[in-house]
């Protein structure tokens, strides 16, 4: 039922969203990967970690970590893929884009590709925190 409502309120705002970076050979290939959005949800992602480690409450940082691992595990994927899928219909339409199985395919490794952003981000911290004890413990 949310991916109905996004799918429609994306033909609507379509023409606003999507960018044609087709003349622009660096964008394209980014894009072509990469999108905005993508970088608005892992920036949205790090700043709900960064909640997790200041939260003091036990009860609010098991909530905190249950939604970090629902939005990295489903939530931050389905909604790229959506948008990655209405975004080749909307070109194909627009441009006479052919849709073939590739321009579809990386869709779905947007999943894995999440999931490695989550555990990254954590372990990235992790890394840090016992990279900073150690020099300490040398001082």
């Amino acid at each position: 039922m949310i991916n109905e409502t996004y799918i429609t309120l994306l033909d609507k705002i379509g023409p606003w969203v999507f960018f044609n970076t087709r003349g622009i050979t660096f964008i394209d290939g980014f894009y072509s990967l990469f999108g905005i959005q993508d970088l608005l949800l892992l920036i949205l992602g790090i700043l709900l970690y960064r909640q997790i480690k200041k939260t003091e409450k036990r009860i609010i940082k098991i909530t905190e970590v249950f939604l970090y691992i629902v939005m990295f595990s489903y939530i931050f994927p389905d909604f790229t893929a959506t948008f990655e899928a209405q975004r080749v219909l909307f070109f194909e339409q627009k441009n006479g884009d052919m849709i073939e199985g590739f321009n579809l395919l990386y869709v779905w490794g947007r999943y894995p590709t999440y999931w490695f952003f989550g555990i990254l981000i954590a372990l990235f911290d992790t890394l840090k925190a016992t990279t900073r004890n150690a020099l300490q413990q040398r001082i």
